[in-house]
């Protein structure tokens, strides 16, 4: 017999599928790029909420004095807090407030930079010399403020309105005078 009568046909291989790689690395591709996406919403969403600090550090550079620092923090203040809970402060309750919002490691050095100059506001500095040196220590602190407590972090921000209702401010020390601003308050917040 012929040996070569015992061999078979050539057979065709199977035919490849129409993907060029396989599913696994698909879905590798499409985690990866989900990934991606998300990263750079994240990142937009941090640029975006630092855009007003940003905007208030600016600005500081060019303040030079206090009642002008102390309305930029204010202004920085109501970007990032709820309007009910920052826009009454003044003297040392706003003080007050900046330190509960401050990470303790900054409390200390913020305290003794800003020292009396929120008071210092309302009254009026007989020589120049030591306006420009208040005003270059509160523009230490403020800027000190801009720079670590801005953006809140949450639970600063959540601690901050419960230190303020702690501190005795001054301004006004009945339950009457609580009840009236908290009704201001309140009314504030309905007209926005």
């Amino acid at each position: 017999m012929d040996p070569l009568a015992q061999l078979s046909d050539i057979h065709l291989p199977a035919n490849v599928h129409g993907y060029l790689i396989a599913p696994g690395w698909w879905l590798l591709a499409v985690i990866v790029l989900a990934l991606i996406i998300y990263g750079l919403l994240k990142l937009r969403q941090a640029m975006i909420k630092r855009q007003a600090q940003k905007m208030a550090l600016k600005q500081l550079s060019t303040a030079t004095d206090i009642s002008a620092m102390v309305a930029l923090l204010k202004w920085a203040a109501l970007q990032y807090f709820p309007r009910s809970q920052v826009a009454h402060l003044t003297g040392n309750a706003f003080k007050s407030f900046l330190i509960a919002t401050l990470p303790p490691k900054h409390q200390q050095e913020f305290t003794e930079l800003s020292a009396e100059h929120f008071v210092s506001v309302y009254q009026s500095v007989a020589a120049s010399t030591t306006e420009n040196k208040i005003s270059a220590e509160f523009s230490s602190a403020a800027k000190l403020w801009l720079s670590h407590a801005l953006p809140p972090k949450k639970e600063l921000a959540r601690l901050a309105p419960a230190t303020i209702k702690n501190t005795n401010t001054g301004l006004h020390n009945s339950p009457a005078a609580d009840k009236s601003a908290n009704v201001v308050i309140e009314n504030d917040g309905a007209k926005s």
